[in-house]
């Protein structure tokens, strides 16, 4: 009977997307955006063009599906992407597969047409140009979008239509948003458990209202990590960590300070990595103390200081670029510049903080971030030709496992936020890494006719 329902609320919504149509899907971390979008794709049975551009193919779909491919989607996952270069694409595959929908997952990762400018200017520009390819190819295209942290202002945490991105600007281009609350997210006890609610707010394509997917990201480790949360018996938690490590280490070898996984391997790992951060996180929270706090202030300002410092460097030699003189056809501007920052784990040379709490957590620390750092598929934060730190807006970035009461006081820089939040790293674990790159790339784009 569920499946029935969640079948008949995706053909619902699936039949909003109409050609010619821009369409947004949006939502914070952990709302299963690219779920919805990849089921979307799968029971609609459309010709689809999706354009993944924060997991590799294999990746999305042994987290999204049996780890096969339905013959109708046609996955490009270039982590780096212009709409000309989408565009590009979709006419291709309009000609040979005759592409219906066209899904970005997700929008803020795209490269704007018109870089160094703020950052509401660019989005405006992505979607203007990704409105017209609806037009112009006859395609219904699915934006995915992250959604401000303005969400966690609000009693209840379910999102509005302000909650997007500089909405008075990119509004005009936009057909139909969809918004997407979990409640078992933010209230693990109260809530109803995985439900995801797609909340109806912007409706031009025609209103079906609120829908509902129960049992939407159900799995084994799901369930385990929702028991994690409530356990409260920390001498449990410790075997339990000890047994997940050990698993880890199993799964692992030979650990000679590299890996030779195959991709099925890398799933299980994934899912035994996430078990060790909840129940890493779940024994800081009872356990917490004054010495880890003040720990975590300092490893706070610290990163939000190398943030800054490095988005100051990244504008610098952006505009150094900018003046370089323009040779025959080729403008100064067809360089690109990325900047990146991650944690970088040296397994041979692990310079770890040492703390008391050691011993009371039990991990592996060393074989443990070197896995976690290995298994990252994203960086930690990504600079595109040296755009201004909208980040750092003073409020706090205090979500998941960093909504907790010790640190209310703190505002939480989004460095701390992306390593706790959108990587495989455990406050613990924060607290004791010390290393960091602040990585350079730039490249040149040229077009030639002869």
């Amino acid at each position: 009977m569920t499946i029935e329902k969640n079948q008949r609320a995706l053909a619902q919504l699936s039949a909003l997307y109409r050609p010619g149509t821009l369409n947004l899907i949006g939502g914070r971390t952990g709302m299963g955006k690219t779920t919805l979008a990849f089921q979307l794709a799968t029971e609609a049975q459309l010709p689809t063009a999706y354009f993944s551009l924060k997991m590799k193919r294999e990746q999305l779909l042994l987290r999204h599906s049996t780890g096969q491919c339905p013959g109708w989607i046609h996955i490009d996952d270039t982590a780096t992407l212009t709409v000309d270069s989408v565009r590009e694409r979709v006419r291709q595959l309009r000609e040979t597969h005759d592409i219906r929908w066209v899904i970005i997952d997700y929008l803020q990762l795209m490269v704007s047409p018109i870089p160094n400018t703020d950052r509401g200017t660019e989005l405006a520009a992505i979607l203007e140009e990704l409105k017209a390819m609806a037009v112009e190819l006859q395609v219904a295209v699915i934006a995915l979008t992250q959604l401000m942290r303005t969400v966690m202002l609000h009693d209840d945490y379910r999102p509005i239509l302000q909650d997007v991105h500089d909405w008075e600007r990119i509004g005009q281009w936009v057909d139909d948003v969809r918004l997407l609350h979990r409640d078992d997210y933010y209230n693990i006890r109260d809530g109803k458990r995985d439900t995801l609610e797609i909340l109806a707010t912007e409706c031009q394509n025609g209103d079906v209202g609120n829908l509902q997917l129960t049992c939407f990201m159900r799995s084994t480790a799901l369930n385990i990590i929702l028991i994690i949360r409530e356990m409260s018996d920390t001498d449990t938690l410790r075997k339990m960590l000890a047994a997940t490590e050990k698993e880890i280490l199993r799964v692992a070898k030979p650990f000679n300070g590299d890996l030779d996984w195959d991709t099925p391997t890398e799933e299980v790992l994934d899912r035994l990595v996430e078990e060790r951060v909840c129940i890493l996180n779940r024994m800081f929270e009872l356990h917490c103390t004054e010495a880890e706090v003040h720990r975590f202030e300092y490893v706070n300002e610290a990163l939000l200081k190398m943030m800054n410092r490095f988005h100051e460097e990244q504008q610098q030699l952006r505009q150094q670029l900018d003046m370089l003189p323009d040779i025959g056809e080729h403008s100064a501007n067809r360089f690109h510049l990325i900047g990146e920052i991650n944690y970088c784990h040296d397994y041979e040379d692990p310079k770890l903080f040492p703390m008391e709490e050691d011993a009371f957590y039990g991990s592996h620390w060393n074989e443990m971030l070197w896995a976690v750092s290995s298994l990252s598929r994203m960086d930690a934060h990504t600079i595109h030709n040296g755009e201004s730190n909208y980040l750092d807006d003073g409020q706090t970035w205090a979500e998941g496992p960093l909504r907790i009461p010790q640190f209310e006081h703190i505002c939480v820089c989004y460095l701390v936020h992306a390593l706790c939040t959108h990587l495989h790293y455990s406050i613990p674990d924060l607290l004791r890494m010390t290393t960091y790159t602040c990585e350079r790339s730039m490249w040149e784009m040229s077009k030639a006719e002869i």
